[in-house]
Formats: C-alpha cells, structure tokens, sequence
C-alpha cells in the first residue's frame, strides 16, 4: 500500500457512481489500523465539478473527478490490488485538500 494508490471501490453498492478510492494517507504509517481514502467519482452529464476542489484524473481511460469532501477510511485488507497511482498528481491532491480545510 502507498500513499496515492488508486483502488477498486470497496464497497460494491458504490462502484457505479464510486468506482475508485484514493488512498491519501502517509507512507509514514506502517501499521495503521485504517487507511484514509477520498472516492474517486464519474462526473454526471453537463455538471463540471470545482476543478480546485475536485480535479480529475484519467483512471483505466476514463475521466473521474477527487470527490474532496467525502474522505472515508477503510481496514487495510478492504483495499486490494491496485490500478493505478497518482504520485504524478499529488499537488492537485494536496491542493484539493488545502482548498477544503483551508479555503486556499
């Protein structure tokens, strides 16, 4: 596991909507008892997301958007096999996340 692994959602009723979550947590944290995650969602039609508080990424060819302010934790062992990472993207992450707890 490592700080921005993409994952499939682990709860199934999500994945529709949810298909991803990002891990944020920090490597830093070996054996946590949950891991911090943000979903990664499909955009609906015609509805731009904020693009400071939800930047969007390419994950397996399609386009999702960081759904910010839904952070959730999940046990380590719900998160399996990942299918991507995006440490190429960390400053839109961490600008997401200063944007939603700092308003800058």
């Amino acid at each position: 596991m490592a700080q921005f692994d993409v994952y499939p959602n682990p709860v199934n009723e999500l994945r529709d909507s949810q298909p991803y979550v990002l891990e944020i947590q920090s490597n830093f944290i070996r054996s946590p008892l949950a891991r911090i995650t943000i979903p990664l969602v499909r955009l609906p039609p015609g509805a731009p997301p904020m693009s400071r508080l939800n930047p969007q990424f390419d994950i397996q060819g399609e386009a999702l958007a960081l759904d910010t302010l839904y952070i959730v934790s999940y046990d380590p062992g719900e998160l399996r096999r990942p299918v991507a990472n995006l440490s190429r993207d960390a400053q839109a992450i961490w600008d997401a996340l200063d944007y939603a707890l700092h308003g800058y």
